[in-house]
């Protein structure tokens, strides 16, 4: 029989782990790839339901991804987060699938914004989560996304969501956004971006609100629609600020030390 291995991303998720984990019984090893700067019971709630444990050291999220996969076992791998849920249906029918000639699995995402499903909006996303072990490894800092080392991968589509139970409050979306911003924005210019100018952060917001509440028509998801609508772009431009600040020279923190030798 085919086997499969469950990967999970982690930093900081003992308040997802426990519903995440309980779901996983399909799988023949669940491996976890923590974050180093990890401070609450994570580790814990992993080692004491049987998952394997790798500390990484971060740099970006692709090499997180990349470490709990090198130490997966199985024939399969299936990269998961700790706030997505795996139904009975969507178990069965992967634990089907696998056995078949595909070599990769795209997943329809069922994502949940506030507790209301979006049905609207950006939100529509097919990733591929599944693949056989070895022909796929992560790349990208942020959106990161697989590329095979094979040609022409023979890729099918699961019918059953995968439930993503993420953004559960202003609070939480603005700290998840602080880590994201910076992240994207250490990329960016890490990779020699141009310089951020007052137009780009006016066609940032122009693009995105347009895209998400318009034309995907976010808007008729409600209050939730309209906001994911809004949070999004706010976000993106929060990443264009971020590399901005890193691009200017002298440093913002020069500028302020001038400051405060200055007379007034």
């Amino acid at each position: 029989m085919t086997t499969l291995s469950v990967v999970l991303k982690v930093r900081n998720e003992e308040t997802m782990l426990p519903g995440c984990l309980r779901r996983l019984g399909f799988a023949d090893e669940v491996v976890a790839a923590v974050d180093d700067r990890t401070d609450d019971r994570s580790v814990g709630i992993l080692e004491a339901a049987g998952a394997r444990v790798v500390l990484v050291a971060f740099d970006s999220f692709s090499d997180l991804a990349n470490a709990g996969i090198d130490l997966a076992g199985s024939d399969w791998v299936f990269l998961l987060d700790a706030d997505e849920r795996v139904s009975h249906a969507l178990a069965g029918e992967i634990r089907r699938t696998i056995e078949g000639p595909l070599d990769g699995l795209r997943v329809q995402m069922a994502n949940y914004f506030h507790g209301h499903l979006m049905r609207h909006g950006a939100w529509q996303e097919q990733p591929i989560r599944l693949w056989r072990k070895g022909i796929a490894r992560y790349r990208g800092a942020l959106h990161e996304r697989p590329q095979f080392t094979i040609d022409d991968p023979r890729l099918g589509q699961l019918r059953a969501p995968l439930a993503h139970l993420s953004h559960r409050s202003v609070i939480d979306n603005l700290a998840k956004s602080a880590n994201y911003v910076e992240v994207q924005a250490q990329a960016q210019h890490d990779a020699g971006a141009p310089p951020v100018t007052a137009w780009q952060l006016y066609r940032t917001l122009i693009r995105e609100v347009g895209f998400r509440l318009v034309l995907r028509q976010g808007w008729r998801d409600g209050v939730v629609g309209v906001y994911e609508s809004l949070y999004w772009p706010f976000s993106h431009l929060c990443a264009q600020a971020r590399l901005w600040e890193l691009q200017q020279q002298p440093s913002i923190e020069a500028e302020y030390e001038g400051l405060e030798d200055s007379t007034w």
